[in-house]
């Protein structure tokens, strides 16, 4: 998924989130944290595992 996708995926959410109610903070965070995993991995010259554990110390 690259970002142009990533940010389309996100609009998406944040539409869905006002449109009924839901958490627009979780649509955000979520759109933060992939954004920020791609660049990680392309500054790291990485493939991108969206599977990988992150939260891991």
């Amino acid at each position: 998924m690259d970002a142009a996708e990533v940010i389309a995926l996100a609009d998406a959410m944040r539409a869905y989130a006002l449109e009924n109610g839901r958490d627009l903070n979780a649509a955000n965070l979520f759109t933060h944290t992939m954004l920020m995993r791609r660049l990680i991995m392309e500054q790291n010259d990485e493939p991108f595992d969206s599977e990988q554990d992150w939260g891991a110390d």
